[in-house]
């Protein structure tokens, strides 16, 4: 039946669900408990695939977001599917439509971010789209909206020249510089950016597998409880799934220094979480660090993205009037077939003419289809505005 058509997805209602458990309304221990780290994105993008479910998700140290192509009464099946847990909801933020786009596009621009318009977040948000691209065969109006917040947040990250660069990082960085020596665990991209901050300084960097991070010899993971043990200053940016250190080696190495340990805890989850810091410790974790930022909002920047938004929202939910108009239209037709095929089926058995028969079944649905609109044409005064547009739909030229 042609009424199929109609219940392709460009006919449907678009609607936008997002989902945020973000600092500082959820607090690290808990986002520990959301957060996705490496493969653990993948292997949510499976579970949510074996059931159905497309959806976008980012996991960074400060938030966990999830965003999907449906209303917001799709949540709890969701979330079951992929935390086992409906009750999440009552955790996190949910959004709906152009205000889930909109929170996008702010997360994407680094207007949500401690640092406003830290760019570490623009190529998180690049990243978590590649990794869905490469888990969905499809993607469909949330892929365009997806790669529209990335443009948005692009444009609105250029109305902040001073943007500082490395997020969290260069708050790590910053509390690091007044130390001779740092060391650094982990090669990514936190690594990365705080290394490249910390100029001028000695800086040791400890990591799993050889190699060079900001133009640095990376040193065995092997050696990283010696630097725990005699550095000033400690930054982990090593996920802690899985413990980073025993408890038999932290103490060790705790016990074998000479003047207090300033360590910072990147991790999400935290490398260090069940650290409990004494007098030669002192711990400072992601929330600790995000809110030690006083940063201003950019008035410019937010109404670049506030009116980006708008517009591409706009444009995105703009088809979904002429879509439920084009259904509507076809489910009508469609009734009116069903209904005269009944009526004229014991007519059509006993005729000794089928053809007449079938001739006066489609002169009665073409009658019906058409009545209203040449009703609306012959009597109301807006018929006359709508000669002409459906002249030109139904291709009739009066020269």
């Amino acid at each position: 039946m042609f009424l199929a058509d109609a219940r392709e997805d460009r006919y449907r209602v678009l609607r936008l669900t997002s989902l945020s458990f973000a600092h500082p309304a959820v607090l690290s221990g808990r986002r520990a408990e959301l957060s996705m780290p490496g493969t653990a994105l993948h292997q949510a993008h499976r579970r949510l695939g074996s059931t159905g479910h497309q959806a976008f998700l980012l996991s960074t140290c400060l938030r966990v977001e999830i965003a999907w192509a449906a209303g917001p009464e799709t949540t709890s099946n969701l979330l079951a599917c992929l935390y086992g847990d409906e009750t999440l909801t009552d955790l996190g933020a949910v959004r709906t439509d152009e205000a889930a786009f909109v929170h996008l596009c702010r997360v994407a621009a680094g207007l949500d971010s401690p640092l406003i318009g830290e760019p570490e977040v623009l190529g998180q948000f690049r990243h978590a789209i590649s990794v869905w691209h490469e888990a969905s065969a499809v993607s469909g109006r949330l892929g365009r909206a997806l790669e529209a917040a990335i443009g948005i947040g692009r444009t609105a990250r250029r109305l902040l020249s001073d943007a500082p660069r490395g997020s969290l990082a260069a708050l790590a960085a910053n509390a690091a510089a007044p130390f001779p020596r740092v060391a650094i665990l982990g090669a990514g991209t936190m690594a990365r950016a705080a290394a490249e901050q910390l100029d001028g300084i000695e800086v040791t960097i400890f990591a799993r597998r050889p190699g060079h991070v900001a133009g640095r010899e990376t040193h065995p993971w092997e050696a990283a409880s010696d630097a725990l043990a005699t550095h000033p200053v400690v930054i982990s940016t090593v996920p802690g799934k899985v413990p980073l250190f025993t408890e038999k080696t932290l103490t060790h190495a705790f016990a074998r220094r000479n003047e207090p340990l300033l360590l910072i805890d990147l991790g999400m989850p935290p490398g260090f979480a069940r650290l409990e810091a004494g007098d030669s410790v002192s711990y400072l974790g992601v929330d600790e660090l995000a809110s030690s930022v006083n940063a201003q909002p950019s008035v410019e920047a937010e109404e670049s993205v506030a009116r980006g938004a708008a517009a591409v929202w706009h444009r995105l939910s703009a088809p979904d009037r002429v879509g439920r108009v084009i259904a509507t239209m076809l489910e009508q037709a469609e009734a009116v077939v069903s209904e005269e095929v009944q009526r004229f089926a014991n007519r059509l058995s006993k005729a000794d003419d089928p053809e007449r028969v079938l001739r006066q079944l489609a002169h009665t649905v073409a009658r019906r289809v058409l009545h209203r609109p040449i009703s609306f044409l012959s009597s109301t005064d807006r018929g006359v505005e709508a000669v002409e547009v459906l002249a030109e739909a139904f291709g009739i030229d009066d020269e």
